[in-house]
């Protein structure tokens, strides 16, 4: 049975709405602020150290966060322009439909993360274990049904800010996790 690990949207690259599942990705989030702190310059590791001491567990998770968010960006950033690269020496068709990205995931031994973009700078991201059924569909229809029909058509919601709705996390982990187990 496959595994959801987590889900990111992405608006203009700023993360506003991320849901962690496992303990796995926890720990790989954790890493990584201990990992950009050691390949740091020596003056910015000492202050970096200082500046954890009197960070709260939540800061130094939220900081955490946004450094594994940014190396998942930068990744797929790469990945979607070498993906075009290759697509455009070979004469290969631009992507057609919704998602403008050139690739729809990228799978290794350990996970597998999917990918959806569109012209509009939304970016749905969800990382499972590598057994998982593709996700492109289901991305998609999460993008119209969630994001634009529910969240975009709220006139509360203003568009760019974090997306805080029980019933989008509901329907986010049932969508997910339906996709993945058919």
């Amino acid at each position: 049975m496959a595994t959801l690990h987590s889900f990111y949207v992405f608006y203009k690259n700023k993360c506003i709405y991320r849901i962690l599942y496992t303990e796995a990705v926890l720990r790989a989030v954790k890493n990584c602020t201990k990992h950009s702190s050691i390949h740091s310059q020596p003056s910015e590791v000492s202050d970096s150290a200082d500046t954890h001491k009197n960070e709260s567990p939540v800061e130094d998770l939220e900081e955490s966060n946004k450094q594994y968010e940014k190396l998942l960006l930068g990744f797929l950033s790469g990945l979607s322009s070498f993906s075009k690269t290759i697509c455009m020496a070979n004469d290969l068709n631009d992507p057609d439909g919704l998602s403008i990205a050139h690739f729809n995931s990228c799978t290794t031994h350990n996970f597998k993360i999917h990918y959806f973009e569109t012209i509009t700078g939304y970016k749905l991201i969800c990382i499972t274990s590598p057994d998982s059924p593709g996700l492109e569909q289901t991305l998609k229809s999460m993008y119209i049904d969630l994001i634009t029909n529910l969240i975009l058509a709220n006139p509360l919601y203003k568009v760019g800010t974090t997306i805080k709705s029980t019933e989008f996390d509901c329907l986010v982990e049932k969508t997910l996790y339906t996709a993945m187990n058919q």
